[in-house]
C-alpha cells in the first residue's frame, strides 16, 4: 500500500458545521435524524462551489470544509445560516434544524485526502463552543473580515465562553438580518413607552 506523502503546511480557513434539533432536542427517530443530516448535506454542497470552498469530509452531524481565506469562509457560513433559516420557515417544527459554525485561519497539512494541524483543531473547538444558530470565528478570521461586514464581529466575553480557554480570542459574527432586527425592536419599545407615558 502506497501512503501519500504529506504536503507542506499552508495557511487556510477551516470551517466546521454541526447540526442539531431545535432547542437542543433530538429528532424523534433515527430515520428523521438521517433525513435532516442529508438535507444539511444537500444545502452545504449546493452553496459550497459558489464560495470557492472544498469539502474535506462529511462528519456525523456536519462537515469539515476548507477555504482560501476568512472572507470566503464567513460568506459561506452566513449564506448557509440564512438558507437554513429560510428552510426552517417552510417545514414542520419536528423537521427544523439549527446549525453551529466555527471558523479558524491557521496552518494545515494535507495527507491522504484529509487535513490536519492546529488550524483544524482550533476550528473544531470553536464550532463546538458556538451556540446553535451562530457563527463563531477566531481573531485571525475577524481581522480578515474587518470592514467587509455590515456590522463588526463581536468579541466574546468570559461568560459567553463558559470558562473554556482557547489560545485565540473568539468572535461572534451576526447575520445581517439579526442586526437589522435590533433597531426595529428598540424603536417598537420606544414607541410603546411613549404611548404608555401619553396615557
Amino acid at each position: 500500500m502506497v501512503v501519500e506523502a504529506p504536503k507542506p503546511e499552508r495557511l487556510a480557513a477551516i470551517l466546521f458545521t454541526g447540526i442539531e434539533g431545535p432547542d437542543g432536542l433530538s429528532w424523534r427517530d433515527e430515520s428523521l435524524q438521517n433525513a435532516m443530516r442529508d438535507e444539511h448535506a444537500t444545502l452545504v454542497r449546493e452553496l459550497l462551489p459558489r464560495h470557492g470552498g472544498i469539502e474535506v469530509k462529511r462528519l456525523e452531524d456536519g462537515f469539515l470544509l476548507e477555504f482560501e481565506g476568512g472572507p470566503a469562509a464567513v460568506d459561506f457560513g452566513l449564506a448557509l445560516q440564512s438558507a437554513l433559516d429560510a428552510r426552517n420557515g417552510d417545514v414542520a417544527a419536528e423537521r427544523r434544524v439549527v446549525l453551529r459554525v466555527g471558523v479558524h485561519l491557521g496552518m494545515v497539512m494535507h495527507r491522504d485526502g484529509d487535513v490536519f494541524g492546529e488550524g483544524v483543531n482550533l476550528a473544531a473547538r470553536i464550532e463546538a463552543l458556538a451556540r446553535p444558530g451562530t457563527l463563531y470565528v477566531s481573531e485571525a478570521v475577524a481581522r480578515e473580515v474587518e470592514g467587509l461586514l455590515s456590522s463588526p464581529p463581536v468579541r466574546l466575553g468570559r461568560g459567553e465562553m463558559k470558562n473554556i480557554r482557547l489560545p485565540v480570542a473568539v468572535y461572534r459574527i451576526d447575520p445581517p438580518e439579526h442586526r437589522r432586527r435590533v433597531p426595529l425592536l428598540s424603536r417598537m419599545r420606544s414607541f410603546l413607552g411613549r404611548r404608555s407615558t401619553a396615557n
